[in-house]
C-alpha cells in the first residue's frame, strides 16, 4: 500500500486523534503543537492517517503509528526522519520503528528498554501518605535540583555527569522554577523530593523527574508528591517509567496512578 506524506500542523484532527491515544508521548506531541514547538510529518495510506514523527526543540523524536500500521510504516518514517537531517538525542514510539532507528546507531546507544505509562485524574487521586506539605521550588533550591537532575539522569538513563552542560542544567532548572513547574517537598535549598511538569496542555500535564534523595526514601514521598501534584492539575496526568523500575512503579500506583500502556525508548550515546 503506498504511503502518503504531509507536514503534521495542529489544526490536522486525524492526526491529533492518533496522538490523543498514544499515551505519554502522544501528549508531548499535542502540547508541543499547540505551542508551535517543533515540526512533524504524517504518512496517510488509503487516504487514512498510519502514523507520523516530531521532532522537538530539545532533540527529542516522537514516533505515533496506528497499531495496525506499526510494522508497515515503519520503515518508510525512519527514512523520512533521515532524509530530514533531524539531529534528535531522545526517541519514544512503537517497537517497530524504534528498533530501526536503533540499528542506524553508529554507536551503543545509553539506553534502549521498555516504557510503561502511568495516567491519574484528580478524583482518584491518592490521599498524601504520609501528610506533607508541597511547595514550588524556589530559587533557594536552584543548586539541589541540578544535583537531583545529574543523579536521576545517571542513576536512569546513564548518562554520566561529566557530559552534562552546567549552563544548559542550570538554565533549565531557573526556566521550571520560574513557571512553578517544579513541585518539591522539604525545606528550601534541603529538599527530600521533586518532580517536573515537563509538558501541560491539552494532551495532559507529563510528570517527569521525580526524584527522592536517598537519605530520604522508603518514606513515601514520592507518592505523596505525586498524588498531590495529580490532585492539583485539572488535566489528565501522565507520566512514563522503566518498565523494570518497580520501585517507582509501586509509588505511581500508591499515589493513584494506573498502567495505561507502553513504548521504547530510546537514548542516543
Amino acid at each position: 500500500m503506498r504511503l502518503v506524506t504531509r507536514e503534521l500542523c495542529v489544526d490536522d484532527a486525524e492526526a491529533l486523534a492518533l496522538v490523543a491515544a498514544a499515551g505519554v508521548h502522544g501528549a508531548y506531541v499535542h502540547n508541543s503543537l499547540v505551542d508551535g514547538e517543533g515540526a512533524g510529518f504524517v504518512l496517510a495510506a488509503a487516504g487514512r492517517t498510519a502514523a507520523l514523527a516530531w521532532h522537538g526543540p530539545r532533540g527529542n523524536l516522537i514516533v505515533v503509528a496506528e497499531p495496525a500500521a506499526a510494522e508497515f510504516a515503519a520503515t518508510r518514517l525512519v527514512d523520512e526522519v533521515a532524509q530530514r537531517q533531524w539531529s534528535w538525542r531522545i526517541a519514544m514510539g512503537p517497537e517497530p520503528a524504534l528498533a530501526r532507528l536503533h540499528d542506524r546507531l553508529a554507536k551503543p546507544p545509553l539506553c534502549w528498554r521498555d516504557q510503561v505509562y502511568y495516567r491519574g485524574e484528580r478524583a482518584t487521586a491518592a490521599s498524601p501518605r504520609p501528610v506533607v506539605e508541597v511547595r514550588r521550588a524556589q530559587r533557594a533550591d536552584r543548586d539541589r535540583l541540578a544535583q537531583a537532575t545529574l543523579a536521576l539522569n545517571h542513576g536512569d538513563l546513564n548518562v554520566d555527569p561529566a557530559r552534562v552542560d552546567r549552563r544548559w542544567l542550570r538554565d533549565s532548572v531557573d526556566e521550571r522554577i520560574a513557571k512553578g513547574d517544579t513541585l518539591v517537598i522539604g525545606p528550601p535549598g534541603a529538599f527530600w523530593c521533586k518532580l517536573d511538569h515537563g509538558s501541560r496542555g491539552p494532551g495532559g500535564v507529563v510528570i517527569e523527574g521525580v526524584f527522592t534523595f536517598p537519605e530520604h526514601r522508603g518514606q513515601g514521598l514520592a507518592s505523596a508528591l505525586v498524588a498531590a501534584s495529580i490532585a492539583e492539575c485539572g488535566e489528565p496526568s501522565i507520566l512514563h517509567v522503566s518498565r523494570h523500575n518497580l520501585p517507582a512503579r509501586a509509588a505511581y500506583e500508591a499515589a493513584g496512578m494506573v498502567e495505561a500502556g507502553a513504548c521504547k525508548l530510546l537514548l542516543t550515546s
